[in-house]
């Protein structure tokens, strides 16, 4: 191909202080007598690719073409031209590696000044660096040229120039092109294909390609490699596992595994989430319809077929596993998951023992769906140990581990074991829900053991969590059917309390000042925290006035009590003969 059919960019010398770039064709050797004389050149190194910069003429070059001197010819061939005698293609490839410092325009015109110089024959450092400059900024014309003149020129390319260009045309989702250049380059490049270059079209064909159409090219392409390496089978198990043909894909791991070669983490991880995937939860269940009847219906069945699917994934798992390389920590956690889901804790317990010789610190997800599990499974010795084992490797357990065995013992009528698992947590600082407490309370309701339920139950509001309605209730059932009045009203004003104050937080001041009013009505006065957030709600709005006049009404009615300023005393409302009600003092704990 003659040097004149180059794209725009390898023919003209695009320098941004050259006011009107020129052919390179039309640029003219100077003879000797009308060479200008050398000028020293002492500027200092910019930017973080001078220190790339090796030799001194390297350094020459990067600085004349980033700061030109202004008695210099404004063309490249003036402006090197003391340099054309020492032109090899390392002092290229120096010069290139300094494109942050020169520019985009600057590189490819210097470039372009050099190729025309050498003739394109450079070494292939010079050829490959060149390509992933080109295939970087997307100028993939310009990358396919090059590669057309250098084979011309030097007679052949590198294999690696090519893997690059095939890289970044897959990237771009340019697929038919990289694998049309695939297909073209022994017989115009005159560069057989090799491993690298054949992975790189198996990665394209098998990642980059959103069709699914390729997969069988990419299958036959595979066959064609006399020897396979790792990332040969890693790119087409994947390109199997994506487009739905996993059997294929387990056939060829077992064939790697064979071969003595470990695949990548990316290939297992896909093969074993999408056998996840298939035999998972959703499948567990089979829809049969039954038609051959007066009125057809349909039937749920249990799908083996999931079931026969998670034995190849944990096969895979103990496959790779022998092999020395283990899954990334989520799909273990999905593996376990599914075993659990299908039933088969133990399968799933030994995955976690496998991982968790090597991998400990990232086996707490998988601790916790077991432990669930197992409770669920009402097997609480062994949900018992398994907590045991998690907290022995300094793991700490989340709050869903602990609510799950205190639910369990809860259903079983344990409550002593529950109770043993709430104290637990708190020492462990692993801070209680109001699920926690919800079911604790209803717990020991069920066995007439009422003081802990209202103990509990006054604990929960104190920590700002309000109880379900059926559940405040249940415990006010049980303390007016026994006779504690006072236990009673206690526990309807620290609820009272709780609304007032979650309603100024909130910033629901009509409902803020409702609560409050009721309060007094009621004889309720409000400790001094309900107080502040109470004032500082309506300080700042147009109902200050209002609020200032419903708290000089609470001041007027109750007489001040030193004692109702702290959070654990109330006032107590007397009579008009001064003598106290009957009610107790209210015991904000």
């Amino acid at each position: 191909m003659p040097l004149a059919r180059l794209p725009l960019h390898l023919l003209r010398s695009t320098l941004r202080f050259s006011s009107i770039p020129k052919p390179l064709q039309a640029l003219a050797i100077p003879s000797p007598a009308s060479r200008p004389a050398p000028l020293p050149v002492a500027v200092p190194r910019i930017g973080p690719d001078s220190a790339l910069v090796s030799t001194p003429d390297a350094e020459s070059i990067c600085s004349l073409l980033s700061n030109p001197p202004s008695d210099r010819p404004p063309d490249l061939d003036g402006l090197l031209v003391w340099f054309e005698r020492k032109l090899t293609s390392d002092l290229v490839l120096e010069v290139l590696k300094c494109h942050r410092r020169l520019g985009r325009s600057a590189t490819l015109g210097f470039f372009s000044w050099a190729g025309f110089r050498l003739g394109f024959r450079f070494d292939d450092p010079v050829v490959e660096y060149m390509a992933d400059f080109l295939g970087r900024r997307k100028l993939f014309d310009d990358l396919k040229w090059l590669l057309r003149t250098v084979a011309r020129s030097n007679g052949r390319v590198s294999t690696r120039s090519v893997a690059i260009c095939i890289r970044f045309l897959g990237r771009q989702g340019r697929v038919g092109e990289a694998l049309s250049l695939f297909e073209v380059m022994e017989l115009e490049l005159n560069c057989p294909p090799d491993n690298l270059v054949i992975n790189n079209v198996l990665y394209v064909l098998c990642k980059k390609d959103l069709s699914g159409g390729s997969i069988d090219v990419a299958v036959r392409i595979f066959h064609r490699i006399v020897q396979p390496d790792m990332y040969s089978y890693s790119n087409i198990i994947i390109g199997l596992c994506r487009f739905g043909r996993l059997e294929n894909a387990f056939e060829v791991l077992r064939e790697m595994t064979r071969a003595t070669l470990v695949p990548t983490r990316t290939a297992v991880n896909t093969l074993i989430r999408e056998l996840c995937q298939f035999g998972g939860k959703d499948e567990l269940v089979g829809r049969v319809s039954i038609r051959k009847h007066s009125r057809p219906f349909d039937i749920l069945v249990p799908n083996l077929m999931a079931n026969g699917v998670l034995r190849p994934a944990v096969e895979v798992f103990h496959m790779i596993a022998r092999l020395g390389l283990l899954p990334s920590t989520y799909i273990v956690d999905i593996l376990v998951l599914r075993l659990c889901q299908a039933g088969k804790i133990e399968e799933a317990m030994g995955i976690l023992g496998v991982v968790e010789g090597s991998k400990p610190n990232s086996v707490a997800e998988s601790y916790t769906i077991i432990i669930k599990a197992l409770c669920e499974a009402c097997r609480m010795d062994e949900a018992c140990r398994v907590l045991g084992r998690m907290m022995n490797l300094g793991l700490k357990p989340k709050l869903i581990v602990y609510n799950s065995i205190i639910r369990a013992f809860c259903m079983l009528g344990n409550v002593v074991e529950a109770q043993k698992y709430f104290d637990i947590m708190n020492k462990r600082r692993c801070e209680p829900d109001r699920a926690t407490y919800t079911m604790l309370v209803h717990a020991n309701c069920m066995i007439q053991n009422w003081q802990i339920a209202y103990k509990l139950l006054m604990e929960m509001i104190g920590l700002g969590r309000r109880p379900h309605f059926d559940t405040y209730n249940l415990v006010d059932g049980f303390l007016k059917k026994n006779g504690e009045l006072d236990m009673s009203n206690k526990l309807k004003r620290k609820m009272e309390v709780q609304d007032l104050y979650a309603h100024c937080k909130a910033g629901r001041l009509e409902a803020a000042y409702d609560k409050l009013s009721s309060m007094l009505a009621m004889g309720f006065r409000p400790p001094i925290y309900a107080r502040d957030a109470f004032e500082c709600a309506f300080r700042k709005s147009p109902k200050w006035k209002v609020a200032q006049e419903l708290l000089k009404k609470m001041e007027v009615d109750h007489s001040p009590d030193p004692c109702s300023c702290s959070i654990g005393t109330a006032f107590v409302p007397k009579n008009e003969d001064g003598a106290m009600n009957r009610q107790s003092s209210y015991n904000n704990q």
